[in-house]
């Protein structure tokens, strides 16, 4: 589930033996520095930045291995891809600072992905932004992408096959929906509570650990429910009714449990010792609100599809794959 990564490595870390110079020699230079002595260039899809005290490496980690990004990144290839950069620029990879990662993974769905996409409305005080088929939600420290990676991916095709006149595969044919989460270097240092190196990613709790606040995020965000107005007059009988139904539409544009927690008491300016049994209370009186109308206002089939196929895929993934969790 890795994709895009960028690792930074020191000179301090590499020791005396850094020849910058022998390092563009493994790559495919496009460029020289001017102000510095260094220059870029690329291999095997990854963009390489060197200077005579650091190289930068930016690019999809599962792109470098597969030659694409349709297909899971196990945790035994991300150590593979790992060394196998680590020998092509000799180089010590593992040593080097996890500045970004991507974690991310391709839905295969019923309809096309911008039905489902269109369901996700706020993710605590955040809103979705849309940019050339993407919608983003920016939060601190990260930023989630959801977009329909089959059209990406035949769009790419159409632009390679009057070069090769090589056929899709079969899989970027179908209606990808693709969620990604991409942890920066504040996100990370939040997470874990250190800097992570190359070598950390491989590590199994070290991967799911990011799994877990992949799908954490997804659960937090606030989904539109296809039967926010499907109420009768007889269910509304008394203005507690008319309340607890407009804390249920609401709910469905925010996620008012989460947004309550997260940004009314975590920002208030003169916390109080009261702040507690407040926070229960309103608390309480949302999950009964809900309760009086979850029957009625249940989420969109289209969100319960995208969220049980999410759910389905992580219970085989910490179970049974390669990577489950108890595996040595």
């Amino acid at each position: 589930m890795y994709d895009t990564i960028i690792f930074l490595i020191h000179k301090k870390d590499i020791g005396n033996s850094h020849k910058w110079q022998a390092v563009l020699l493994n790559i495919f230079q496009t460029c020289e520095y001017k102000q510095v002595a260094g220059g870029c260039g690329y291999t095997g899809g990854l963009r390489i930045s060197v200077t005579e005290n650091r190289v930068r490496i930016e690019g999809s980690l599962s792109k470098y291995y597969y030659g694409n990004n349709t297909q899971t990144l196990t945790l035994a290839h991300a150590k593979e891809a790992i060394k196998r950069l680590g020998r092509q620029l000799n180089l010590p990879i593992d040593k080097a600072d996890v500045m970004e990662v991507d974690i991310a993974e391709n839905f295969e769905m019923k309809y096309s992905p911008d039905l489902y996409i269109s369901k996700l409305q706020t993710l605590g005080s955040s809103h979705p932004n849309k940019w050339h088929g993407t919608t983003y939600f920016p939060i601190n420290g990260s930023m989630l992408r959801f977009y329909d990676k089959g059209q990406e991916s035949r769009q790419r095709g159409n632009r390679r096959l009057k070069r090769e006149r090589c056929p899709l595969p079969e899989r970027e044919n179908k209606n990808l929906l693709r969620y990604e989460m991409k942890f920066k270097k504040a996100k990370i240092r939040q997470v874990f509570g250190r800097q992570l190196k190359a070598k950390d990613l491989y590590n199994r709790q070290v991967f799911w650990q990011f799994i877990s606040e992949w799908f954490g995020t997804y659960e937090d965000i606030g989904k539109m429910s296809d039967k926010l107005f499907d109420v009768t007059f007889e269910q509304i009988k008394s203005a507690k009714d008319l309340e607890n139904w407009c804390m249920c539409v609401a709910n469905s544009v925010i996620n008012l449990p989460n947004y309550i927690k997260e940004q009314l008491f975590k920002h208030r300016k003169n916390p109080q010792d009261t702040d507690y049994q407040y926070h229960k209370r309103l608390q309480d009186r949302l999950q009964k609100a809900f309760s009086q109308f979850t029957e009625y206002m249940g989420q969109s089939d289209l969100m319960t599809e995208l969220t049980e196929k999410i759910e389905k895929y992580l219970s085989w993934k910490f179970t049974e794959s390669p990577d489950a969790y108890d595996k040595d």
